[in-house]
């Protein structure tokens, strides 16, 4: 029996690309870096922000620390311009709410930003937003940390999970966990590149409800 499922959130509840492009030029840009774009970023995101800066400026470390404070001050307020719930995705969340079943947002997004964006598209779907710079001692995704601490805080067995994301980083987080999950390739990764990792992947969100159906009946 079902009894949680879990969402990955950049990818996968929402497209957040040009509001972290918007950010990202802002900081790197101060210090004389080019400009990146929206497919840059898209390949780029996947293990928090600070991850995605030094990808986007090739490893230099020079000024990481000061761009990384950029980012966070111009995205706290800005995160939210241009960022938008994947088609179907409410009708997916309907469907859980509707059946009882426990949801949460387990994210390598900063919390301040991935709380802000629940609140603002989603409020009062999900019991619980885990995400990077947490003072719960957390790793990030792949490690399993942050599911299993939702797990011990809700009593929730491992087979009774699913967790649903969009990337490598996911892939790899549902075995480690050792639960589990589906991957939509809808999101920020090709369904050639994630089929090289997984079995199956679900195209839209009419094709992942059928299969949350298919396994909450």
């Amino acid at each position: 029996m079902i009894n949680a499922i879990l969402f990955d959130l950049d990818g996968t509840l929402l497209n957040t690309l040009e509001d972290l492009m918007d950010a990202a030029n802002f900081a790197i840009t101060k210090f004389g870096y080019e400009k990146t774009d929206l497919q840059s970023v898209r390949k780029n995101i996947g293990n928090g922000i600070l991850n995605l800066l030094k990808r986007t400026i090739n490893f230099d470390d020079t000024h990481i620390d000061e761009i990384h404070n950029l980012f966070k001050l111009y995205y706290k307020d800005n995160c939210n311009n241009h960022t938008y719930p994947y088609d179907g995705i409410v009708d997916v969340l309907e469907y859980i709410k509707s059946k009882g079943i426990h949801m949460a947002v387990i994210t390598n997004k900063a919390y301040f930003a991935a709380k802000t964006l629940i609140d603002s598209h989603f409020q009062g779907y999900f019991d619980m937003v885990l995400g990077d710079q947490m003072d719960l001692g957390l790793k990030r995704k792949p490690d399993p940390s942050m599911i299993e601490y939702y797990l011990n805080k809700y009593n929730i067995d491992k087979e009774n999970v699913i967790y649903i994301g969009d990337s490598n980083v996911d892939i790899e987080t549902i075995r480690n966990a050792k639960i589990n999950g589906a991957i939509v390739s809808y999101g920020f990764r090709d369904e050639e590149e994630l089929l090289k990792l997984t079995d199956k992947t679900y195209k839209n969100t009419n094709e992942l409800l059928e299969y949350i159906k298919s396994v909450t009946c």
